[in-house]
């Protein structure tokens, strides 16, 4: 019995080595190759991916949220959000990114890896599919950017006491926004907008509430905010030598002042001053 048994095998071995195997081997010549006439179909380039959900999940949802909430940046699926910040400032702000935050360019002529038709579709998709109408509640519409209004330190002070140091001061649940390192990395614009826009997937109210149950005006907003820009720290900046008329060297610290915020650094002198007069100058009008 075995000895037939391994006479079949033999043969059927021979069989399969002279007939079945050359057909087994044009079977996988055909399906390694394409149909005659078949056209080949190249890779679509990064360059060339123009899908909004596409751009913006490689790109975007890793600080801001998978569907542009609930990120550790700022939320963009907001409508108030949305409502406030100019289209042209969103193009902006992702072509060129945030000088001094995470916020890196995102334009190839910034250095970064979308084209000016790559963000214009991430602008156009964020507005598509996140704005809408607004119901401001009879409250004054703030500016984005804030007024050439020059800001009072000192009325900031006392709308923080009261509006937001339940949340916000020394020992409060949510954290302190008058540490001196949280303020050495954010900019006037953040504030500004952290305070206009809240924090909605966070559980932070907007402006509409923030006023004991009512709406902050925008000089209120501008004022909170030079406040808090007066409690930043002064950092020497690195290129702190200047020359005089006659050549001679001043080296001195230079305040780091109000990145961003149109009005360029503020010297030590006058941000020493606007501590003990408690007032202060921010048009807000930043990058952040």
């Amino acid at each position: 019995m075995r000895q037939w048994r391994n006479s079949l095998l033999s043969d059927f071995c021979r069989s399969c080595s002279w007939h079945v195997c050359p057909l087994v081997v044009l079977l996988l010549c055909a399906a390694a190759c394409d149909p005659p006439g078949k056209p080949k179909e190249e890779p679509v380039s990064r360059r060339e991916i123009m899908d909004f959900r596409t751009l913006f999940n490689s790109n975007c949802a890793g600080c801001h949220g998978a569907d542009g909430r609930n990120g550790p940046g700022r939320p963009l699926n907001d409508p108030l959000y949305l409502a406030i910040i100019p289209k042209e400032e969103l193009q902006k702000t992702i072509a060129n990114g945030r000088q001094e935050t995470g916020m890196p360019a995102w334009a190839i002529s910034q250095g970064g890896p979308l084209t000016d038709r790559q963000v214009s579709a991430l602008v156009n998709g964020i507005e598509q599919n996140w704005a809408k109408p607004v119901n401001f509640r009879g409250a004054p519409v703030p500016s984005y950017s804030g007024s050439n209004a020059t800001g009072n330190a000192d009325h900031g002070r006392k709308l923080f006491l009261r509006d937001c140091f339940a949340c916000h001061g020394q020992g409060a649940p949510i954290g302190p926004v008058t540490d001196a390192t949280y303020l050495s990395l954010v900019s006037d614009q953040l504030l500004r907008t952290a305070i206009i826009q809240g924090r909605p997937d966070l559980g932070m109210p907007d402006y509409r509430m923030l006023n004991l149950g009512h709406a902050l005006a925008d000089q209120d907003i501008t004022d909170i905010v030079a406040f808090l820009a007066s409690k930043r720290p002064i950092t020497p900046n690195v290129q702190n030598l200047h020359t005089n008329e006659n050549g001679a060297g001043q080296s001195g610290p230079i305040a780091k002042g109000n990145e961003g915020s149109g009005n360029g650094p503020a010297g030590p002198a006058q941000r020493q001053n606007e501590r003990n007069k408690g007032k202060g100058s921010s048009s807000q009008r930043g990058v952040k």
